[in-house]
Formats: C-alpha cells, structure tokens, sequence
C-alpha cells in the first residue's frame, strides 16, 4: 500500500522535490519586497501625512474653447459652430445651452436660426430653456424659423398653462391666432387648433355657469373677445350645457316659440339633424331630445332620428297623428312589455275614437 507522502505515479514526491530546489536558496531578507514597488513615494507621503490630494481641476475643451471665442467678437462664425457641435457632443444640457446662448449673442438671428434649424438636438433644447423660462413668444419664434411648425401647438397649450384669470386668457389666445396661426401649414395642427380655441374657452364657459346657470352675460363675452363665427359658438354652448346637464338652459337658449304656426322652431344656424345629433352623444333624457326632434320641420327626417335614437314615445306619436295603425302594430314588436311605451301602443290601438286610414 502506497504511503501518505506518495500517489500513484509519484507525482506528490516529484513536487516536494522541485519545491525543495527552487526554494532552498531563497533567505528570508530577500524574499522582502521593497514598499515603492507596490505604492509609489509620493501615494505614501500622502497617506503617512494624511494629506488629502488636490488634482489639478482640467478645463473641458468647450470652455476653452467658449472663453477664446468671447474674447474676440470678430472670430469667424465656423469656428462657433464646430463649439455647438463639440457641445452636442457632450450631450450635457448644461454646457449646450451655454454655448447656444454665447452664438445667439454673436450671430446675427437668421445665421443664428438656420444653423440651430440644421441640429435637432439644439432646437430641442433651447425650446426646453425658453419653455423653463416663459419665453413663450421666443418659442414660437424658433419654431417658425427652424420649420418646425408642428410644434406651433404646444406654444398654444402652453400659453393657457396656470392663467386663472379669463381675461388673460382670452388674451393670450387671441394674440396667438393673430400672431401664428396663419403661419402654420399643416391642415391636421389647424383642426387641431381651432377645435380647442373653442375647447379652452368653453371650459371657461363651464366654470363660469358652475357659478351662475343663468350667466348669459359670460356667453356673449366670450363669442365677442375671440370673434367665434356663430356655428363654432352655438355647437361649444351646445357641448358644455350638455355635459352639465343643464337642460332647461339649453332649451331657453335654442328653442323658441313661433306665434304663427303654434310650434316650437329650433333657432340655430346648424342643421337641425346635425343639432340634435349632436345633443344626443350626451345621452339626455329622452323627453329632452323629443323636444328637440318636434322642432325639426321634415317630419321624415325627425321620424328617421328617432327610430335611430330610440325615441319611442315621439315615433308611436307619430303613427297615432297619422293614423297608421299597421305601422303602430309593427312598432310594437320593438317595444319591450310591460313599458309605458307598450301600454300607450295598446290604449292607441283599443281606443274607439280614433278613426285609422288602414
């Protein structure tokens, strides 16, 4: 049997062996390494004196570079821009709107634009620094110059941003509409723009009947400030009052009693099916829209809308007016029993007095 100091092949005796020989000369003075070989002189003054180290702050490039060009005015504008484009680099908000100020207050403002037009990243954030700051009007003035137009909406949002005053907001959107709004292009951001010029007042709108249901008064002042044409106007009064449930209201607003035909007429200068359309996106009451549906003059059309919107009341009055007993009887297979709709088929239909043409 092998003993404790031998393997197999010999392999653990080999190595003692050689362990022996290469380290049998070895003292233990030289086998002590010298400490600058590890740690330099001067990393060891600094921690046996505890003194901190102090690097030599490095100056960045683009401040070098910044401070070179502000001592000339006259350095040819080439070089400013290689500075903007070394500062997009850095991709550091900080050192790029430094620079972007130094060339504004160097270059003239079209050279100024154009060259800003040409790096999106720039544009992105000098619009961030005017936005931080309120400068909206300057905003608007970098996008129109750098064609951005598109943006032109988030000027209009920002302009309405905190103003608790309506005054000032009637304003501030008036001025843009003057300003700007014949300067943007696209037919999507003028849609855009236009439904919410009526969007924002029309929450103005709502705040102020919140206060006073009856406030004619705020209605006027808003359609005369802004200069809404009378479509834009009666469909935002529409759409608030509605979503206020304020039905009494909306009725006083647009429906008026004609003396000479003995009948309500709907006074809108919309179309009366595209009215009570509308009106009806809000889900009203159903008598709310019969209302509204007996003001439209084409019988066939306000028959059309109620079958549609599920009027029943005003379309079984309809059969009963014109003595349509067939069409009552086959309208009664859409009424639901027992309903007030299905009783005031079946008191129709068992009635003596009514003399039917079919």
């Amino acid at each position: 049997m092998a003993s404790k100091n031998e393997d197999d092949f010999g392999i653990q005796d080999l190595s003692q062996s050689f362990n022996e020989l290469v380290f049998s000369s070895v003292t233990e003075e030289s086998s002590v390494l010298p400490i600058f070989s590890v740690l330099s002189k001067t990393s060891l003054d600094l921690v046996l004196d505890d003194i901190k180290s102090v690097n030599e702050y490095v100056v960045p490039p683009w401040k070098k570079s910044l401070k070179k060009c502000s001592t000339d005015k006259n350095t040819h504008w080439n070089d400013k821009l290689l500075l903007l484009d070394s500062a997009l680099e850095t991709m550091d908000g900080n050192i790029i709107i430094s620079v972007i100020l130094f060339l504004k207050s160097t270059l003239k403002q079209n050279i100024f634009f154009h060259q800003l037009s040409k790096r999106k990243s720039a544009v992105r954030h000098y619009a961030n620094y005017l936005i931080i700051n309120g400068q909206f009007q300057q905003l608007a003035d970098l996008y129109m110059a750098t064609g951005n137009n598109a943006n032109m909406k988030q000027v209009y949002y920002l302009i309405g941003r905190d103003v608790t005053s309506k005054d000032v907001l009637y304003k501030r959107l008036e001025q843009f509409m003057v300003e700007h709004m014949p300067k943007v292009n696209n037919n999507e951001d003028k849609s855009e723009l236009f439904e919410n010029m009526h969007l924002l007042p029309g929450c103005a709108l709502q705040k102020e009947w919140e206060k006073n249901k009856n406030s004619n008064e705020a209605i006027m002042d808003f359609k005369k400030r802004l200069k809404v044409d009378d479509f834009g106007f009666e469909w935002t009064i529409l759409n608030v009052m509605a979503s206020m449930q304020l039905w009494p209201q909306l009725t006083a607003t647009f429906i008026k009693p004609n003396w000479l035909t003995k009948k309500n007429t709907l006074k809108t200068v919309m179309n009366p099916e595209i009215f009570v359309y509308g009106l009806s996106r809000h889900k009203p009451p159903k008598d709310v829209l019969e209302q509204y549906l007996a003001c439209i003059s084409d019988s066939e059309k306000s028959l059309y809308l109620a079958q549609k919107l599920n009027c029943h009341k005003f379309v079984i009055q309809h059969y009963i007016n014109q003595r349509d007993r067939l069409a009552l009887i086959g309208y009664k297979a859409k009424v639901t029993a027992p309903t007030e709709e299905y009783f005031l088929i079946e008191n129709a239909l068992q009635s003596t007095d009514k003399k039917w043409k079919n």
